[in-house]
This record gives structure tokens, sequence and C-alpha cells, in this order.
């Protein structure tokens, strides 16, 4: 695996990879994301990180150990159907023997200069930091990106969810060309939008009526504990929660077991068969509970929430919005303003 140090200033220094080393995906176990909101661990990071599209690693170490990271994702996105080459960072973390020392603010900056200084082409970089992380927010500010759009958290449940025999996989080329090509026509006007974590395990299933698509999406199976969350609400939902039959089986805090719902497609007048799907697709994997992230001026996301009731799983995580902060290289104030107008597309697999 390639290996370059680009930066050193006294112990630290700034570590490219191309790819991941195993050290990192044991700094990347220790964690616990999140700050003043909901603070979670993920358990599917390995797995996860294998499947991300062109991952490169810049870490800062302090001596042979590592201390923080981003993991800049490599791809093309999509506007109104003008393509931009797109950095989004991943896995933005620090360990606790540099929290409060100025440490991450300074080599952030770094990093993100470092990533951003021989690129020719018209890019786009974000991060996605959530509300309540003040610290994330400030260091990614401090680093010249700016809010671009936020991103609401919805959550889906049902206490039984009911089997779904009209439910198919999407498994053939043709197939999957066909998906495509009614995501591309729905999120057309949608900013960030790419669908490189569609069909991964072949889990894009659909709901047909007379052979056509009339309800699809993507899931991904994710896995999480949650340490702690916010406010009075939170303390009851982290300890009385689990206490009680049947609710305990949509959330447990020690092992947080969910779907991640993403690439959402319902033909118009459709939208009570999303809902189907959902619940089908739980009923499938033998859950309780799903996750699923969208613009928050997106109309897709207006359309389900007037239409149906979501489940007392998005009660506890409503709160748990996203601010999209972003930076630009050679692109014009003008296509920035053009960008900024429009709904941002998200893919759950960059929030698991």
């Amino acid at each position: 695996m390639k290996k370059e140090i680009l930066f050193t200033d006294g112990k630290y220094s700034i570590q490219r990879h191309q790819g991941i080393p195993k050290e990192a995906f044991h700094f990347l176990d220790s964690i616990a994301w999140g700050n003043e909101g909901a603070i979670y661990e993920h358990k599917n990071t390995e797995e996860n990180i294998k499947l991300i599209k062109n991952p490169v690693l810049l870490a800062i170490f302090e001596g042979e150990r590592i201390r923080a990271t981003a993991v800049f994702c490599m791809t093309t996105v999509t506007t109104n159907r003008e393509q931009f080459n797109c950095n989004y960072i991943r896995y933005f973390a620090s360990s606790k023997e540099i929290r409060g020392k100025g440490v991450m603010k300074k080599f952030s900056i770094k990093v993100m200069e470092l990533i951003r200084e021989k690129e020719k082409e018209k890019t786009i970089y974000f991060a996605c930091i959530e509300r309540a992380n003040k610290s994330s927010y400030k260091v990614v500010e401090s680093a010249g990106y700016k809010p671009l759009g936020k991103v609401n958290t919805l959550g889906f449940s049902r206490f039984f969810p009911k089997t779904n025999k009209s439910i198919k996989q999407i498994t053939t080329k043709e197939q999957k060309v066909e998906v495509l090509n009614l995501l591309e026509q729905t999120y057309e006007n949608h900013t960030l939008t790419q669908f490189d974590s569609l069909f991964i395990k072949n889990n894009y299933f659909v709901i047909r009526e007379k052979g056509q698509i009339i309800a699809g999406c993507q899931y991904h199976r994710s896995h999480w504990i949650i340490n702690n969350m916010k406010g009075f609400m939170g303390k009851i939902i982290m300890n009385i929660v689990p206490l009680i039959p049947v609710i305990n089986k949509l959330f447990n805090p020690k092992r947080f077991e969910f779907l991640a719902f993403e690439g959402l497609y319902f033909k118009p007048g459709y939208e009570d068969q999303l809902y189907a799907l959902f619940e089908g697709l739980l009923a499938k994997e033998k859950l309780k509970s799903s996750m699923f992230w969208l613009g928050n001026t997106c109309p897709i996301r207006e359309n389900i929430l007037t239409k149906g009731k979501l489940g007392m799983i998005h009660s506890f995580i409503k709160d748990s919005d996203v601010e999209i902060m972003a930076a630009y290289k050679n692109l014009n104030e003008t296509k920035i303003e053009v960008l900024k107008s429009k709904p941002i597309y998200a893919s759950a697999f960059d929030y698991i």
C-alpha cells in the first residue's frame, strides 16, 4: 500500500495512504462519534470502508501512532446533467490525546490545503457534520469550508413488520439500467447526486405494477452502539426504553441494528408503496428499525412526511440533522450559487 509523508512539524506528520492501512481500521474502531448530541460507535467500519470508491487516507501521526484521520472519497457528482469531480470526507476523527490542544485545527487546515493544491478540474469538496458537533464544524469551517445545505435524518420503524411478496430484487444489468434511469430523472435537479453505493450486495429492491417499477430503494444493514443521547428525553431513551418490552426491539442502545435506505424512488401517487417496501425489507431482514437521509428541501422528503407515518424510531432521531460543508476548486461564484440553490442528494452509505 503506497504511503507518502506530505508534511512534518515537530513530532507530528501528515501521511497520505492510497487505500486504508490496518492501523487505521484499529484507530477508527476506537472512535466514539458525535460530540454534544448523540455519541455512538460504528461497528461495520472495516466492512464499509472496503466498499468505498477510491479511498485516500490523510492521517495525522504523532511519531508512529495515528492521532487523526480523514478519508477522502473521489467520485463524480451531477447537477442538472453537469458533472463535477468530487472529494467527500468520511471518518473525520481525532483521538482524545490531541483534542483541545489545537492540533486538529492546525493540521486539518493543512490537510485540506494539500488535498486541493494540485487539482486542475472543476471540483467540489464536502464533509457531513452533525448539527450538534460544534467542534468539528469549527475545524472544517477554519479550513475554508462553508455551508452548502442541510440534510435531515429520518427514521422508519414497525413493531411487527409485514412480509411483502410483491418485493423483487434487482440483479441483472438491464434491471439496474432501468433503476438508474428512473433515479437520474428523479434527482436530476439535485446537487451532489451520485449512485456509487447502489446495488452493493445486490440489495436494491422494487415493487412493480403491470411490469412497471412503482417503488424502489437500496438498503445497507448497519450496527451501532449508542453511548449517549442529549437532554432529558435522551436519558429516558437510553435508560428506560431498553427496559420496555416490544419497544426495546425498536431500539437497543447496546446493539442498535437497522437498515439504512437510499436511492429512494416512487412513481408519483404511489408513496404508500414506498412505505410498504420499507416494511417488507424490515421483515426480510428480521429488524424493526431503519434510517434514511434526505436534503431538507428535497421534494421526496415532503411527500414521504405527508403520506404516511414513519413510526416511533423517528421521534428518537429526528433532531440529528447534518450540515453539508463544502469548498470548491475552479468553480466561479455563479456556479456555486446554483449548487447551493438545489436540494441535496444524500447517500445513506456515507452516514453509516
